[in-house]
């Protein structure tokens, strides 16, 4: 299997228990009907052994024959009555388990709204049910066809780090992705990653599909317990079912995404951010706890649009954007609240915190240009205000107000202090003009 040859190099920690992989089948559809074959199977059992037996009588009795040609003569009867039975109930069997998987895997992936966690699931659901030891799950990118590892199963994480992107080039990926149908090969030697704990390794590549569109990959792995990895039929109905699930999940998430973030930076948009406010001030009230509100004001936006245009604007906000989501601390919401206005929300950060991370952030700005490509450095300059609870106000709107004023009224005194530092020039200039009159 070449396809992920890159990923991992070191051996998977021990298969799952017996005891372990029941746990998802316990408590099911599946497991009634387990149980429910296994009643019928011994019934059949106890209703043909012992008519076989009873004809042995009948052929001593009506045929002439003696007690031990009757009981030679039966066995054969025995024989063809088990090997017709289980070869009977081992199909219904089959066919029982395609249509259990395909229901207890959706059921199960469905159970949750996050789509990672229904990820997660996904490959420990599949691990425990199909008796396979290394499960990936791979997910599409509708842009550029690429496949990103989401989630696994039975490898430690170092080695297949989540988001590493999943090459499909390769020619068995690539024909379960185009022509969406179940691969299955065996492992490459010297794989040790590939190899299961007895030291035989099967690998089955099956597609996602939601409807008609291939949405991801499912990397199987399994010894010579995994005997589900032998039946395409049962691993191409186990792709649908947890494609369209995760598909519908993925595409919630997206909306939900839009609904709640600013496209252009990726951060919380204003109407998010003023909802989570008001929670968090809540909280704040009842807790005792302070809260912080820094609001932030780029200074020479309408310079680089008007000299760069508005392209290279939209790329110095984004940019902007990834600066504060990388300096903000965990539980901290940064937001986009205007055009070039911006907010971090601080839950239990007093005043004195807050003007340090106002002070970090400045820093940052002033240590690098937030925009630098062909010869072309660009630095930004912003201006900070900070409020919150309780010192600037009980409501949103005090604090809102106080924040917003403090903002405006560095971005004044900067303004100033750049007047202050020309005015003397000026003023020298024209007195010299004036004394050479």
């Amino acid at each position: 299997m070449a396809a992920v040859d890159d990923w991992v190099t070191q051996p998977t920690p021990a298969r799952m228990g017996t005891a372990a992989r029941d746990s998802i089948r316990a408590d099911t559809p599946w497991g009634t009907s387990v149980h429910l074959f296994r009643r019928i199977k011994w019934g059949v059992r106890l209703l043909v052994y012992p008519g076989i037996t009873l004809l042995i009588p009948a052929d001593y009795f009506l045929l002439g024959l003696s007690w031990h040609a009757a009981i030679m003569s039966h066995l054969g009867g025995y024989l063809v009555a088990t090997l017709g039975i289980e070869i009977a109930f081992w199909f219904i069997f089959k066919l029982r388990k395609r249509t259990a998987y395909a229901s207890m895997l959706a059921t199960e992936v469905g159970a949750t709204r996050d789509f990672g966690q229904a990820c997660r699931k996904a490959v420990r659901v599949v691990a425990e049910l199909l008796d396979v030891e290394k499960v990936i799950l791979a997910w599409g990118n509708p842009s550029d066809t690429s496949l990103t590892t989401v989630a696994i199963h039975g490898i430690p994480p170092e080695d297949v780090p989540l988001t590493t992107p999943m090459p499909w080039c390769q020619r068995a990926v690539k024909r379960a992705m185009e022509e969406r149908e179940v691969v299955v090969t065996s492992a490459s030697e010297g794989r040790a990653w590939l190899s299961g704990s007895d030291g035989h390794s099967r690998v089955a590549l099956v597609p996602l599909l939601s409807l008609d569109r291939s949405v991801g990959l499912l990397v199987l792995v399994g010894g010579r317990k995994a005997s589900d990895l032998q039946d395409k039929s049962l691993l191409a109905i186990t792709g649908p079912a947890i494609g369209l699930t995760l598909d519908n999940l993925h595409h919630s998430a997206e909306l939900r995404q839009m609904a709640t973030h600013d496209e252009l930076t990726q951060l919380f948009n204003r109407r998010h951010f003023f909802e989570r406010l008001e929670n968090e001030l809540t909280d704040a009230q009842q807790s005792g706890r302070p809260l912080s509100l820094l609001m932030l004001d780029v200074d020479s936006l309408k310079l680089i649009n008007d000299t760069y245009g508005h392209s290279m604007g939209d790329k110095v906000l984004a940019n902007l954007g990834k600066l504060l989501a990388k300096r903000v601390r965990a539980g901290e919401l940064p937001a986009r609240i205007g055009g070039d206005e911006f907010a971090v929300l601080m839950p239990n950060t007093d005043n004195r915190g807050a003007l340090a991370a106002a002070a970090r952030l400045e820093r940052a700005l002033k240590a690098k240009p937030i925009y630098e490509a062909q010869g072309l450095e660009l630095r930004l300059s912003i201006s900070c205000g900070v409020a919150g609870y309780p010192w600037s106000g009980e409501t949103v709107a005090e604090i809102v107000q106080q924040a917003d004023a403090n903002m405006y009224g560095m971005k004044a005194t900067r303004k100033g202090r750049s007047r202050a530092a020309t005015a003397p020039r000026r003023e020298r200039h024209f007195r010299s003009a004036k004394a050479l009159q």
